[in-house]
């Protein structure tokens, strides 16, 4: 009976053929986006330059902080105008609606390693990074998505704005304005910018999302790996086994998406947004709390799903009460 669910499950995954579409848009945004690149050293001029880091900037903040950790994984609520502002700088990176990456990455985590894994690690970095990127939806996707629960995120709306009128929010906000600033301010060509601030500010931002999925392949270490790392990977690379974590407690608001915890810019970001009183009810745990559920493990006292259950709701009421005490 297991060997025919198997076999049931290979023929529905068989059935997401490659999408040539995609493949010609992806193959001319980053010819184009290289060229763009020339461009940017080349010709552009130095406020161009600077302009193109900031908008980078602003939407890799959106797909990590906002959209990942805040949508996706839900370590923390934010309020009214950071909502705002993440649908924006998201719409601005131009990867589609914020519902279907939710969709997608909580298929990811719920399938992580299995056939049913839209970015399956276990088939190497050019699958998960890319290949995956341009299959189509799965014949069976209503099936297929039967349990992930999405009503958190249907329910906000500013999610259901940008994917009511994506496409004219991206054409309008996401690129004719961008590509229009240069021209406009300081006098950039229309070639730099359509080439710069359009297609190799896109092909930038489309692989910062494809990373949130493959970065695992890229920071994570494999199994038994020994840690510090003793290749050269250590001088470019912060190689550790915190984006392993990230998979059995993705709702810790504190592990960043490129291999680190409770460091790097992203998470700087999110420090500054509480400062700010933008976000509450920042779920994570601490190491005893994790020793002490492991324990339980070991003892055979319950299973390792229902220790990390428990972990969520400690975290989940002491976030809360945090959040009670910070209004008093």
């Amino acid at each position: 009976m297991k060997e025919k669910e198997e076999n049931s499950t290979k023929k529905e995954i068989e059935k997401r053929s490659v999408n040539w579409v995609l493949v010609l848009f992806y193959l001319y945004l980053h010819i184009l986006g290289i060229a763009g690149m020339y461009f940017l050293f080349t010709k552009a001029k130095w406020i161009t330059v600077f302009y193109l880091l900031f908008l980078v900037t602003m939407s890799s903040i959106a797909l990590t902080a906002g959209v990942h950790r805040l949508y996706a994984h839900s370590t923390f609520a934010a309020t009214s105008q950071l909502k705002l502002f993440i649908m924006l700088a998201h719409t601005l990176a131009g990867v589609g609606p914020i519902q279907d990456y939710v969709f997608w990455h909580r298929m990811h985590h719920l399938y992580y390693g299995t056939e049913r894994d839209p970015y399956n690690h276990q088939k190497g970095f050019f699958y998960s990074h890319f290949i995956s990127n341009i299959l189509s939806t799965p014949s069976d996707i209503k099936e297929y998505g039967r349990d992930i629960d999405m009503r958190d995120v249907e329910a906000d709306g500013y999610v259901w704005t940008q994917r009511k009128f994506y496409w004219i929010l991206f054409i309008v906000f996401g690129l004719l304005l961008p590509i229009n600033v240069p021209m406009e301010y300081w006098g950039e060509s229309l070639v730099n910018s359509f080439l710069i601030i359009g297609a190799t500010r896109l092909m930038i931002t489309t692989n910062i999302s494809w990373l949130v999925n493959s970065a695992l392949l890229v920071w994570g270490l494999e199994r038994g790996a020994k840690y510090p790392v003793d290749d050269n990977s250590v001088f470019f690379l912060s190689k550790s086994y915190w984006l392993n974590y990230h998979y059995q407690l993705p709702w810790d608001w504190k592990n960043d998406e490129f291999g680190t915890y409770e460091r790097g810019f992203n998470t700087f970001i999110i420090k500054m947004w509480r400062e700010l009183g933008l976000i509450n009810e920042m779920k994570t745990t601490t190491s005893n709390e994790v020793r002490d559920a492991l324990c339980k493990v070991a003892m055979s006292e319950m299973t390792l799903e229902e220790a990390k259950d428990e972990l969520k709701r400690n975290a989940e009421a002491a976030a809360y009460k945090e959040k009670l005490m910070f209004h008093h």
